[in-house]
Parts: structure tokens; C-alpha cells; sequence
């Protein structure tokens, strides 16, 4: 494989061992939830004390309006885990001040490279 391969591969999300949460909102306050959850929001921010953390990806449906996908990339599982874990008390706390901004939230997974 050459240089340029590998740097497509990369570029394309092939990037083995990187992990994505999804989730799904339905939201309330599409202002609120973006500040929040957007690439540079709270919880980005928050996540960005941790050691590992990539990014965020917000996706607004352009389909059905208040539906919107979240994804938060790491390096590792064991990242995520290890962060989650470090700072549970202050994710909690996130967690219930942000809520109020969607009626509904749905995980869809953990995925990886394929």
C-alpha cells in the first residue's frame, strides 16, 4: 500500500482502534442543543480534558426537523472508559443540566473501523 493509500484510508475513517458513540436526539430548544452538543459546545469541551477524546460530529436531519445525531470519537475504547469513569460525578451532573434540551435521547451504539 502506498503513502497515498494510507493517507485515503485515514481520511476516509479508516482509523483502527478509534472508537464512535452514536446517539440520536429529538429536541426541544435546537439553540440550546447545539450549544451543548456541537463541535466546539459544553460537552465537547468537557470531553476535552480527557485523554484520548478526537472530537465531536453534530448532524442535523435535514429531513425531520429537531432530529439530530451525535458522534463523540476516541481514540480507544479504554479512553472513553477511563474518562467516563475519572469524571463520573461531573458527566452526571452534565447529563441533568442538558436534558431538558431534547425530549428524547437514544444510543445507538458503539461502533469501529471496519
Amino acid at each position: 500500500m502506498t503513502s497515498v493509500d494510507r493517507r485515503r484510508k485515514r481520511r476516509l475513517g479508516h482509523n483502527p482502534g478509534v472508537i464512535a458513540l452514536v446517539f440520536s436526539y429529538e429536541v426541544r430548544d435546537a439553540e440550546a442543543f447545539e450549544r451543548a452538543y456541537g463541535y466546539e459546545g459544553e460537552w465537547a469541551q468537557f470531553f476535552g480534558q480527557g485523554r484520548g477524546y478526537i472530537g465531536t460530529e453534530l448532524l442535523r436531519d435535514m429531513e425531520i426537523p429537531g432530529r439530530y445525531l451525535v458522534i463523540d470519537r476516541w481514540e480507544s475504547a479504554e479512553a472513553y472508559n477511563a474518562f467516563a469513569a475519572e469524571h463520573r460525578e461531573q458527566y452526571m451532573r452534565r447529563v441533568d443540566d442538558t436534558r431538558f434540551f431534547y425530549e428524547q435521547e437514544l444510543r445507538i451504539g458503539t461502533f469501529e473501523s471496519a
